[in-house]
């Protein structure tokens, strides 16, 4: 957990990272909490399409009753919700949404980078899957 500390505390810079850890979940919130951030767990474990995508992003974010579910209403919500805090977003089972939605994985990142280099507030990890799928293999690792 002191890998994540440090990496957090050295300033890690907005945007969306590839994360190999075997930190468990609750182990994660401890330590993006003890470093002064937020904490949002975005599980797609089980989801299977935009539509499951965008319910788990409503619930993860805390996002408004009045939340469109599409891919306009999540951009929106995210800037709506930007304090500008650093904020810590686990992506667990992205690789099983990728599987059945290439595309909902595709404009989600899209959303999650734009997001993060306009707010400065977003550090999104995709926990590292075994194999390395060519949407993500551009994606940075920490």
């Amino acid at each position: 957990m002191t890998e994540l500390c440090t990496l957090l505390c050295k300033g890690l810079r907005p945007g969306v990272y590839r994360w190999r850890s075997d930190l468990s979940t609750e182990q994660v919130r401890r330590g993006v909490t003890a470093a002064g951030w937020n904490f949002v767990l975005l599980d797609t474990t089980g989801v299977h399409d935009k539509a499951g995508f965008l319910d788990v992003c409503a619930r993860a974010f805390d996002l408004p009753r009045w939340f469109g579910r599409n891919w306009d209403a999540l951009a929106d919500s995210l800037r709506d919700r930007s304090t500008g805090e650093p904020e810590l977003v686990l992506w667990e089972g992205w690789r099983e949404l990728l599987d059945q939605d290439h595309d909902a994985v595709a404009v989600a990142l899209q959303i999650f980078a734009e997001d993060a280099n306009e707010s400065g507030q977003l550090r999104v990890f995709l926990r590292e899957a075994k194999d390395v799928p060519d949407l993500v293999s551009e994606v940075p690792v920490v």
